[in-house]
């Protein structure tokens, strides 16, 4: 894991790939990738639907030197896209991955994730995966579908991040999550923000829970799929430029107020 590049990427370079990441998923799965490695837990990563890379990153950047990084996405068979949930483009990925990583761990599959199974993702990885986002189709069936190859190909201890489960934009994929749930399953749901759902093994849903809890002190707990989850708004802290900038506008406005106010009672 190289430090210095994580943190840049962290902090400033996610801005530069196009997509769509909130700071506090940043700041989530930093924390969690944090506290796998203290409870030892190993493997690759890998992200069905990289779109530009820009999540995929910085999954990239929390891998150890041997562990592989799987991309997977439609790339240049779009016409396979029936949701328009995004555009994967292979030169501005691999593009935005060499400026701001490398691509030594790389190894990428082109193609429909339906029609991988778990032990093709297994194959892939070169052994389970500890972290896995899942960013592809948003169709109920694709989701689910999604879910199915993400659990098994699982690493003890690992994390499933899934996007837009909550995004009204995208009803589709809490369909996915309720239908692949309608059956037991190994993994639980431990955590809710940012636009994130996590997932992981029952035995450390407590431990990761509080990793996301300590990101926001107002977290609520609340149940999903018959799990305690947290509920988290985690927000990064303003920069002094964003301060100054609401300042001016406060300015404006209590002017504009006053001169209202003045004309009112002349």
């Amino acid at each position: 894991m190289e430090m210095g590049k994580l943190r840049a990427y962290a902090k400033h370079g996610n801005q530069l790939v196009k997509g769509w990441v909130f700071p506090g998923a940043i700041q989530a799965i930093v924390n969690l990738s944090e506290a796998q490695r203290k409870a030892g837990v190993s493997g690759g990563v890998a992200e069905i639907g990289v779109h530009h890379g820009r999540l995929f990153i910085l999954l990239y950047l929390l891998g150890n030197l041997g562990e592989p990084a799987v991309a997977v996405d439609l790339f240049s068979y779009q016409d396979l896209n029936i949701d328009h949930s995004g555009a994967g483009d292979l030169e501005c990925f691999k593009k935005n991955l060499k400026r701001h990583a490398d691509t030594e761990r790389l190894i990428l599959y082109e193609g429909d994730s339906t029609k991988l199974d778990p032990q093709q993702l297994v194959n892939l990885g070169g052994g389970q995966l500890h972290f896995i986002s899942i960013d592809g189709g948003h169709t109920r069936e694709i989701t689910s579908h999604d879910l199915y190859v993400s659990e098994g190909a699982l690493a003890n201890g690992g994390v499933i991040i899934l996007d837009d489960c909550f995004n009204d934009s995208w009803p589709g994929v809490v369909e996915g999550v309720q239908q692949y749930f309608s059956s037991p399953r190994s993994i639980v749901p431990f955590g809710i923000g940012a636009n994130k759902t996590f997932f992981c093994h029952t035995p450390f849903a407590q431990e990761y829970a509080a990793v996301l809890r300590a990101l926001d002190p107002r977290a609520l707990m609340r149940d999903f799929l018959g799990s305690p989850v947290v509920c988290f708004a985690y927000r990064q802290p303003s920069t002094f430029g964003e301060w100054v900038r609401r300042v001016d506008a406060f300015r404006l406005f209590r002017r504009a107020y006053h001169d209202v106010m003045s004309r009112w009672y002349a």
